[in-house]
This record gives C-alpha cells, structure tokens and sequence, in this order.
C-alpha cells in the first residue's frame, strides 16, 4: 500500500513538473515570438524610411543643377523635415519595440514567480546541458 502511494505521488509530481514544463515553454515561446516580431516591424518600417529618403534625395541631387538659390534653400528644408520625420519615425518605432520587449520580459517574470520549482529546475536542466556540451570540446 504505501508503495502504490509513493508511485502516485510519483507519477503526480512528474505529471506536475510537466505542466509547468508546457507552462514555461510556452511562456518562452511567447517572449521568443513576440521580441522576433518587434525587431521585424523596426526593421521593416525603417527600411521602408531610408528608402523613401534615399529616394528623395536622389531626386534632389537630379534637380540641384535646374534649381535657383531659393528653390535650393526650400529643397534643403524639405530635405531637413524629411530627416528629422525619418529620425521620429525611427524613435517611435525602437520605443514601440522596448515597450513589446518589456512585456514579454514581465510575462517571463511573472511565468516564473508563478511557477519557481520549475524555473529552477530549467535552469538547472540547462546549465545541465550547456556544462555537458562544453565539456566535450
């Protein structure tokens, strides 16, 4: 009898590590996905910025010849906003990203003070395998 109960609180505490082994998992699968995505948008919207200056300084350098010193000086203002939107743009987009960053690091904070015993045990799973591979170079 006492045997029967130390396999079911056995296979109850394996079932337990496993559940908060899917929990974490998933908890960091969400940091993993949710930081990937905010450094594509920053990526993206920032080359979508650099192109569209590129281009109009391209078009500005075509037409410096043909412009007149006041049309040079309007051109270089325009220039001027065009960089200075570009630089905002830039801004809201890594604040954006820290903001995604800091969620999903406050979800993993909070995935494990909900669940301690199995972030230690993760840890030390990891530590576990990153000593044994270290160990074979």
């Amino acid at each position: 009898m006492a045997q029967d109960n130390s396999k079911n609180a056995v296979s109850d505490t394996q079932e337990a590590a496993e559940n908060m082994t899917q929990h974490a998992g998933d908890a960091a699968r969400r940091v993993g996905r949710a930081a990937k995505s905010a450094g594509q948008e920053v990526g993206s919207v920032a080359r979508d910025e650099f192109a569209k200056l590129r281009a109009d300084l391209d078009d500005l350098i075509s037409r410096i010849p043909n412009l007149s010193d006041v049309d040079l000086e309007e051109a270089k203002e325009k220039l001027m906003a065009k960089i200075a939107d570009t630089r905002a743009a830039a801004h809201d987009l890594a604040e954006d990203a820290q903001e995604q960053f800091d969620y999903a690091l406050e979800s993993s904070k909070e995935c494990i003070r909900e669940h301690p015993l199995q972030s230690v045990g993760y840890a030390a799973g990891i530590g576990l395998i990153i000593g044994l591979l270290l160990a074979r170079r």
